[in-house]
């Protein structure tokens, strides 16, 4: 009686979790849809000609002044 018991109760998780995890995908991906249309429509709005000009914010590689070596060297004439 107790393994019946137990086999349904673990059943009755499983579909309940099952519900869930079906209606949490279902909304996520609904989610991603309307981000991928949005992104697609802002992208398709720009008129043929139009220049953009997408730069990174930052100056560059920063190097500190005390990394490396100096290396001395003297020409050699032949």
């Amino acid at each position: 009686m107790a393994l019946v018991r137990f086999l349904l109760i673990l059943f009755l998780i499983y579909f309940i979790v099952r519900i869930f995890t079906r209606y949490i995908f279902r909304s996520y991906f609904k989610k991603m849809q309307r981000n991928f249309k949005d992104q697609q429509t802002q992208y398709n709005n720009k008129k043929e000609g139009d220049i953009t000009i997408n730069t990174k914010s930052g100056k560059g590689k920063k190097i500190d002044k005390n990394e490396g070596d100096y290396v001395d060297y003297e020409e050699i004439k032949e």
